[in-house]
């Protein structure tokens, strides 16, 4: 098949767009996606009703429970205290009417979910019941101290404002007792204790019942949001599938059979999406016009005889393809402090020792990413490139190893320091980088020396 004959095949057959197909499955994922997180939600907040219900079922359940556990403690020590005559018995039950007060916790427990529902009001009719109960109670106490004749002292004071009716005050000791007995075991109070245990047991069997209806509700819906959120689920493993698929055969297939092609240097196949049909157009093109010009970024990286860094003239050529780049670049101007000092006290020779130290510090220091260059004779420079978006504490934190380790004169060589002035773009090298980090080392300079500064706008003035 020809040229003409493959360009008339791609245009009947254009393919599929990657780019409409990865948008349209980003639609459906982020609506599937949508709903979940959504159904999410909603199942979170079913899950926090449940267990809210629970807890005030609980809560609940226990408050009645407790009411009528009051109640009949209440009774037992009247009647304890009726039988035995131990003032013991007298203090406990007032201790739980004026001071525990389970009764009324217990209401107020259940009235703070549950105000003005049955379960409430039935609580409420048993409150009234004990409470008529409770002056019954405090009736046939008084009989049993007066029949005692115990001392005022000893008598709690809810029981001294009762006064005794006319007909048992002219009862003998014997006949207060026993009518104080009496009264708390007949039929009217046991009718009333029958009341309580009813009201009591209403408002728990309602409680229970309004739980369970809750409770069977909440399960439908929950089995609903369930099966939602499975559907949900299998469309977003359909979509994973469907896309795995078009990858796999529509773009990794056809691009594994192009770059076997292209390494042995034949015509490659149009097949797969648009795109990779596109590519393989374009190649073939070419390559049938001989046309194929590789375009590969060269510089000569001429390397300085004594520190095997870039020199200037391969660090010019770095500079201009970077500054056709607009990744972000970091440019360090560094300069040896008293450099001449040392040459003048020492000699050339410990001069080109200290700069090779210098030089192996530096390619130590900073990654294979990033350009080292001696651009003069005690100066140095670095392109920093892929740094992240705080770089100033990593480089000046290597710049202050760098000047702890060379002012460590236990290799024998002489102490020396650097100074260094820094300066960012974040479009690719710029020309104007070089002033402003030489303004950046300029106040390092008078600034004391070894150490680094960083090339500021607003300082800009003060320099």
């Amino acid at each position: 098949m020809d040229s003409t004959d493959n360009k008339s095949d791609i245009k009947s057959r254009p393919g599929i767009k990657i780019k409409w197909v990865n948008t349209v499955l980003m639609v459906l994922t982020g609506f599937l996606c949508f709903f979940v997180f959504l159904s999410s939600i909603v199942t979170k907040n079913k899950y926090d009703d449940l267990i809210s219900s629970v807890i005030d079922y609980s809560e609940s359940s226990k408050a009645i429970n407790e009411f009528r556990n009051a109640t009949d403690f209440l009774t037992n020590q009247v009647r304890l205290f009726s039988v035995n005559y131990d003032l013991n018995f007298m203090n406990n039950y007032f201790e739980e009417v004026n001071n525990l007060q389970q009764r009324e916790k217990s209401l107020m427990i259940l009235e703070m979910t549950h105000l003005g529902d049955a379960p409430d009001v039935n609580l409420n009719m048993a409150l009234r019941e004990s409470n008529y109960l409770k002056e019954i109670d405090c009736y046939s106490m008084k009989l049993i101290c007066e029949a005692l004749q115990l001392p005022k002292d000893s008598i709690p004071a809810d029981l001294q404002t009762i006064e005794l009716n006319p007909e048992d005050i002219p009862l003998s000791q014997q006949e207060k007792l026993r009518k104080a007995q009496s009264i708390l075991f007949d039929s009217t109070y046991l009718a009333s204790k029958s009341r309580i245990n009813t009201y009591t047991s209403t408002s728990l069997s309602i409680l229970v019942s309004d739980y369970l209806k809750y409770q069977n509700k909440h399960d439908a819906d929950v089995n609903r949001l369930f099966t939602f959120e499975r559907i949900e689920l299998l469309s977003l493993l359909v979509l994973s599938i469907f896309l795995f698929l078009f990858i796999t055969f529509m773009v990794l297939r056809p691009l594994h059979n192009q770059v076997k092609n292209i390494e042995k240097g034949t015509r490659i196949n149009v097949e797969g999406a648009y795109e990779t049909r596109y590519i393989a157009r374009t190649y073939n093109s070419l390559l049938e016009k001989n046309e194929i010009k590789a375009s590969i970024l060269k510089h000569k990286a001429e390397h300085d005889p004594l520190t095997d860094l870039i020199n200037r003239e391969g660090f010019n050529q770095i500079k201009k393809i970077l500054s056709e780049s607009l990744e972000p670049v970091a440019y360090l101007l560094i300069d040896v402090d008293s450099f001449k000092k040392i040459n003048d006290t020492y000699g050339h020779g410990t001069g080109d020792a200290v700069l090779k130290k210098i030089a192996n510090l530096l390619k130590e220091k900073f990654r294979n990413t990033d350009y080292v260059a001696r651009i003069g004779g005690d100066e140095f420079s670095v392109i920093m490139t892929k740094f992240g978006p705080s770089p100033e504490d990593i480089i000046q934190s290597k710049i202050s190893s760098l000047n702890k380790v060379l002012q460590n004169v236990s290799d024998g060589l002489p102490s020396i320091s650097l100074s260094v002035g820094v300066a960012f773009s974040y479009k690719g090298f710029e020309s104007v980088l070089e002033e402003q980090a030489d303004k950046a080392l300029y106040r390092v300079k008078n600034g004391g020396k070894c150490n680094c500064s960083f090339y500021e706008v607003a300082l800009d003035k003060n320099i």
